[in-house]
């Protein structure tokens, strides 16, 4: 007979921000019925006091432990007694390569018996690392997952892999005129102006820079055209100062980080993704539920082209790319763009309702095979 409930602690292997992987685990979380699930969170730095909440509500511990890559045999030894002390019986960490080797080595010896190792990437910054703890990795994890086709190859290459797609609450993006014309006010936005948004977090992966290049060029057709940024990172100041070199720096809004972007995708004309490369990105997703067309990179996996609102593009050149942007728009208006795409996002399983139930059985399954 199953033990419930089941007893799983989730690791973060990047900050606890606005990030694809964060909203991705706590969308999951927000979603666990405590009757079957005990979840416990682990992560480098502390969650906000909303998401604390959250997790301790539903019976679950949140534990900080700093970035591992300062001191990996501490944060292994403290891993695995954390995993003892709260018995898990699932160990499921998230990241993008090889490096989960020292997770799953941790919960294997803190007990845990189940060990999940979740690719959320098609590359990886610590090549290096990587290469060198294949090996390592393969020997400790006991189950892999992977947001899409794409990033279970990267990491698992010829071993079986679960797709658990990343999933949102559909609806919620639908879009919105009043939020359109709120958004649009908030960030002083003229009624009329042609408007791109992108979010994400500032770094090189994102590529705002070259996103900032090819808005100058849109510039020169579009002079009333705005963008705007959503989010924080180690690159914001640099990107800041990229607009100004450029002089377009009053055309772009630097939202920062935003607890909600649904009003930013109803205020936007079309959503742009020039990102270097990509797991499954989220925001794509919920630009396509606003009925909202993508210019995405080439780069990025086509399994996010849920719909006919998605368009790739070549990031050779900022002239493409503006071209790109200043020719998509969306035939039939908005609110029906957006009832299409929600029902082609639930189609294709990337409804959060559906896929964490899916998620909750997986883990009963894990445990039961475990005890077998």
């Amino acid at each position: 007979m199953l033990e419930t409930p089941v007893r799983v602690l989730e690791v973060l292997t990047v900050p606890f921000a606005k990030n694809g992987i964060t909203k991705c685990v706590m969308n999951y979380i927000s979603r666990f019925d405590s009757a079957y699930v005990r979840c416990d969170l682990l992560a480098p730095n502390a969650p906000d006091d909303a998401s604390l909440r959250l997790i301790e509500q539903t019976g679950g511990q949140v534990f900080v432990l700093g970035r591992r890559n300062s001191d990996p045999a501490a944060y292994m030894h403290k891993l695995s007694i954390i995993v003892s002390e709260r018995k898990e019986q699932i160990v499921h960490a998230h990241g993008n390569s090889a490096t989960l080797a020292i997770e799953m080595l941790a919960a294997r010896h803190g007990g845990a018996k189940v060990r999940v190792a979740h690719s959320h990437n098609t590359t990886c910054k610590m090549k290096f690392a990587d290469r060198a703890l294949r090996g390592l990795f393969r020997r400790n994890y006991t189950h892999a997952m992977a947001c899409g086709d794409a990033a279970g190859k990267w990491l698992f290459c010829d071993e079986s892999f679960t797709v658990l797609k990343n999933a949102i609450p559909a609806s919620h993006f639908h879009y919105n005129e009043t939020q359109r014309a709120w958004a649009r006010g908030e960030y002083h936005i003229p009624a009329e102006a042609f408007t791109v948004c992108h979010v994400g977090t500032f770094n090189a992966q994102k590529n705002q820079a070259f996103l900032l290049d090819a808005f100058a060029k849109l510039l020169q057709k579009i002079p009333d055209a705005r963008l705007v940024l959503v989010g924080e990172g180690k690159l914001l100041s640099a990107c800041r100062e990229h607009a100004a070199e450029l002089g377009i720096e009053n055309s772009v809004v630097f939202t920062g980080v935003l607890s909600d972007v649904a009003s930013v995708f109803s205020a936007a004309d079309v959503f742009a993704l020039p990102s270097l490369h990509e797991g499954l990105p989220l925001t794509l997703i919920e630009a396509q539920s606003a009925g909202l067309p993508c210019i995405v990179s080439d780069r990025v996996t086509k399994e996010a082209a849920l719909t006919d609102l998605v368009s790739f593009c070549g990031i050779g050149g900022a002239e493409a790319f503006a071209d790109a942007l200043a020719g998509r728009a969306v035939p039939g208006g908005r609110d029906a763009a957006s009832d299409d795409a929600i029902r082609r996002v639930r189609q294709a399983g990337y409804d959060v309702n559906e896929n964490a139930e899916q998620l909750v059985k997986w883990y009963e399954s894990l445990v039961r095979e475990a005890k077998a």
